[in-house]
């Protein structure tokens, strides 16, 4: 550890803080043997001295494509620790050996257990988990990686992470700096010329120097280098570059140093680089061709030259260098028929499937077909918790099967594997041509390729290329049966998603004609579901509950099994029976969705399950939750690569944001939400507009609230959504100083709100109008209308909309000089803040109840310009009493409107009200009239 002070007092702070504080990431890079591994091995002796668990892993370079590998070795020390649940360690490990039916899980259920798993080890003592080498890390292992530093477990538990600089994972180094302070990086320099002497301390001074020079500060280029002759470092150090050495150069000597072996020796070496790191003893002697004692006794003296170490009868080359180097100079010949007689050894033994996958693909040749039957099976294996392997082996194993017709229906199969394995993975364009040729096959297998297709033109946000799709399917087949019916249930969903209700009911009731007379009460459960949510966009309430009645009756009835292919199409009729105020049907249909959707490996449906959950969550005032939700839909969309699902689950942190955290922060959620981040389905598209619409009106931009609705309204609007655009409306246009209009758009809000008859929406429509009222000083109406509000709002069992009226109604009250009443609806306010975790809007509250508690009856004069009549200043509002203290302050327009995050226009707009409701004309008036 000579010359890596300051690194060693980074890892022990690191330690420290994290057994102390909670999460930490430590990220560890540099160039091949400058001491990652060294370092990564003090921390873990570090961690241990203060009594962590330390679990450590390291991936391999020529194993790379062994599903979670690295954490598989690193979490040896926790094996059957997972206390009931599934344990992760063993879904992992059962992939491996092939064995997917009954454990095969969702990936991102996986990525959830082990995050479980981590943090119930920590709450007993510090937990530190060492990957190393994650440059050579298969995907899903990378993918988990980063999704434990995005979604840290929560108590002490240390992740140090080391990779080579040149190929740094690059989600996973994002991942970390979003971390903040919470996350450190040590980028490991060359050592020293001092450094060196150190090391080397017997060595001549200007030996030293050379070797230094020679190394480029590299301690494993010096090792191999330290009884090289002087001519050798005069000639290597060539024109004395001292910038570092490449990886070339070093296995290079380190070949030259394998060379120097006895050939018996180096037989031994090169079997064991194709077996693995670390491996067993047998398969090495059995690739060597060679008895196991004279392997054994070989082992032994490689051991001695510092070549491998040994550990519990399994060898591991001292460097992966040194393993790649002996790998590199077996020859390729050589090495094809080392990896087949590994491959017989594993299978004839059956050994894992995956690392009999492995050295298949390494020595098969086309027409193989045990090959192709091997990595079929190793694909199918590792297809829902590690796509990108299972698309490898798949592509691999058509590429060797033989071109004969009787082959035809199973590359149709592996294709359709395949398709499967690319969309999960994220190669969405990829699976939709591969797709393209599977759709000219004829049968059931066309009508599946459909079916995905249209998937992952969803997931793309491509409705109008998924509505082609599917219509051709529709002609193509006829309007009767299984197929006809899933592709006209596709159908209707992608209309809805266009935002065109009337043909999606239109492709929901032929659905319904065609599935009459097959037994699938799943499919008729979907098209009677779409066929509800059509209705309720179109303001048809009555018949959108019929529809979903008999939806959820369907569903109910089935098995899991049955639901599972339509699995996805659950969030529309839980959408449905949120709005129709059935939140606990609604909640028990998603918890059942998303646990089917996660033991079978759908993940391309889990993002809309857990957006519509997010969204139930926000509704029924569970703001945590909702927060929860969203991201949790965002991770699992960034799996799929699904821009689509991302930016509608982004949409849904808005609201609960704005409420806990207050306008600032959602406002730098909203700016996240770009035109070019914001969804293309022309449904979520307006729910977008109406959730920003509500942020900039939250934070007193009416302009810019104005131009959302403005957007929306632009285009097709569905009629569920007129009630709220229009209670938007009323207050930004209030707002700007024209509060008939805004009263006038209050009472269309209210018409309109009352003719849907739905609760939230009538809760929405009397709250905008009681805040128009309030505007222009009505105390008494707003006062009543914010109460009715707070009723509807309280019977569609939304409790934030409910304190928000109810905090209206007492500061109405207030004004109106009735404290009993307003103490009353203050204090309920306050209680369902706090049940709501709505923080935000609890701090408004406290504000507004010392600023009411404050106000006292004043005299009337005129002074300098003062020509009011009254004090007025009862007659403010929120909003301009905060413009009035500020501007009698002394403050510009422009400094309000940055104080407050409003527009200079509004802040002309509220100072001129202000003026007239005081009857001031000046701010010197105004300061005088605020000061008593």
């Amino acid at each position: 550890m000579i010359g890596r002070d300051g690194e060693l007092r980074t890892i022990e702070s690191m330690v420290t803080e994290t057994r102390d504080g909670g999460f930490r990431a430590l990220l560890v890079h540099g160039q091949p043997g400058i001491g990652k591994t060294r370092l990564l091995s003090e921390l873990a002796a570090v961690a241990r001295h203060h009594d962590y668990t330390v679990c450590r892993g390291q991936a391999t370079e020529f194993e790379r494509h062994v599903p979670f590998g690295v954490y598989l070795a690193a979490f040896e020390p926790l094996a059957g620790s997972a206390d009931g649940a599934v344990d992760p360690l063993t879904t992992m490990m059962a992939e491996v050996n092939g064995r997917p039916a009954a454990a095969g899980i969702d990936r991102y259920r996986l990525f959830h257990r082990v995050r479980r798993l981590l943090e119930r080890q920590a709450a007993g003592r510090p937990v530190l988990v060492v990957l190393d080498d994650l440059q050579w890390a298969d995907q899903s292992s990378v993918e988990l990686t980063e999704y434990l530093l995005r979604r840290p477990p929560s108590g002490p538990l240390l992740i140090a992470i080391g990779y080579r600089s040149a190929q740094a994972p690059a989600g996973v180094v994002d991942a970390a700096a979003h971390l903040g302070d919470a996350a450190g990086v040590l980028a490991l320099a060359p050592l020293t010329e001092q450094d060196v002497a150190a090391l080397v301390p017997d060595q001549p001074v200007a030996r030293r120097r050379l070797l230094h020079l020679t190394s480029g500060g590299n301690p494993l280029y010096l090792q191999a280098l330290i009884d090289a002759g002087d001519e050798t470092l005069a000639h290597l150090a060539g024109t004395g570059d001292d910038r570092g050495t490449p990886e070339s150069a070093l296995l290079d000597v380190l070949s030259a140093e394998l060379r120097n072996l006895e050939p018996e020796l180096r037989h031994v070496a090169h079997a064991a680089a194709v077996a693995g790191d670390p491996v067993a003893l047998d398969l090495v002697a059995w690739i060597a061709d060679r008895p196991e004692p004279s392997v054994a006794s070989a082992v032994d003296h490689l051991n001695q030259l510092g070549v491998v170490t040994t550990t519990d009868s399994r060898l591991r080359f001292r460097h992966p260098l040194v393993r790649a180097a002996a790998y590199w100079m077996s020859g390729p010949g050589w090495r094809t028929q080392a990896h087949a007689r590994a491959a017989d050894f594993l299978r004839a033994g059956h050994g894992p499937l995956q690392v009999l996958a492995h050295h298949t693909e390494l020595s098969a040749r086309h027409g193989d077909e045990a090959a192709v039957s091997t990595l079929a099976k190793a694909g199918a294996a590792s297809l829902h918790t590690a796509p990108v392997t299972a698309a490898r082996l798949l592509r691999t194993a058509l590429r060797l099967m033989p071109e004969r017709h009787d082959l035809d229906a199973r590359r149709a199969e592996l294709q359709m594997a395949l398709a499967r394995a690319l969309g999960m993975s994220g190669e969405l364009v990829e699976s939709r041509r591969l797709l393209q040729d599977v759709m000219r096959v004829r049968g059931a297998r066309r009508v599946e390729a459909v079916a995905f297709s249209s998937v992952v033109c969803r997931l793309l946000g491509q409705f109008d290329e998924a509505k082609a799709l599917l219509t051709t399917e529709v002609v193509r087949a006829p309007d009767h049966g299984w197929p006809a019916a899933h592709a006209l249930v596709e159908l209707a969903a992608v209309e809805l998603a266009r935002k065109d209700p009337a043909g999606a009911s239109h492709y929901a009731l032929r659905a319904l004609r065609a599935v009459a007379g097959i037994d699938d009460t799943a499919l008729e459960s979907a098209a009677y579901g779409l066929l509800a949510l059509s209705h309720l966009q179109r303001g048809e309430i009555a018949d959108a509950q019929q529809y979903a009645d008999r939806s959820a009756w369907l569903v109910d009835a089935a098995s899991d099994a049955v639901v599972l292919p339509y699995i996805e199409l659950v969030a529309p009729l839980a959408w449905v029976e949120m709005h129709l105020q059935r939140y606990d049907t609604a909640a028990r249909h998603l918890d059942r969705g998303t646990d089917i959707a996660y033991r079978n490996g759908r993940s391309h449906s889990i993002p809309y399950l857990l957006i519509v959950a997010a969204a139930l969550h926000t509704r029924r005032g569970r703001l945590h939750d909702a927060v929860n939700a969203a991201s949790e839909a965002q991770e699992a969309s960034r799996l799929v690569h699904s821009p689509e699902t991302s930016a509608m689950a982004s949409a849904l942190r808005l609201r609960p944001v704005l409420w806990r955290e207050g306008p600032r922060h959602a406002l730098a959620l909203a700016e996240q939400l770009g035109p070019a981040e914001r969804p293309r389905s022309g449904w979520w598209s307006e729910l977008v507009h109406l959730d920003l619409a509500t942020v900039y009106q939250a934070a007193g931009n009416a302009e810019m609230c104005l131009a959302e609705l403005d957007r929306s309204e632009s285009q097709q609007t569905t009629t569920d959504a007129v009630a709220y655009r229009l209670a938007l409306r009323a207050l930004a246009t209030t707002d700007l100083g024209s509060p008939k209009l805004g009263r006038d758009l209050a009472e269309d809000a209210v018409a309109e709100a009352e003719r849907m008859g739905l609760s939230h929406q009538l809760g929405a429509a009397y709250d905008a109008r009681a805040r128009v009222l309030a505007q222009s000083g009505a105390v008494d109406d707003a006062a009543r209308d914010a109460a009715d509000a707070a009723a509807y709002f309280a019977d569609a069992g939304t409790r934030v909309e409910e304190a928000s009226a109810r905090h209206l109604a007492g500061e109405q009250y207030a004004r109106a000089g009735k404290q009993d009443l307003a103490g009353e609806e203050l204090g309920r306010a306050k209680v369902l803040y706090a049940a709501c975790d709505a923080a935000w809007l609890s701090s408004t509250l406290g504000r507004d109840e010392r600023r009411l508690a404050a106000m006292r009856p004043r005299r009337s004069r005129a002074a300098d310009g003062d020509t009011g009549a009254g004090d007025g200043l009862d007659t403010l509002t929120e909003r301009e009493r905060e413009v009035a203290d500020l501007a009698g302050l002394g403050l510009t327009n422009r400094e309000i409107a940055g104080r407050l995050y409003l527009s200079q226009k509004t802040v002309e707009a509220h100072v001129s009200r202000v003026f007239a409701k005081l009857g001031v004309r000046s701010r010197a008036a105004l300061a005088r009239r605020l000061a008593g």
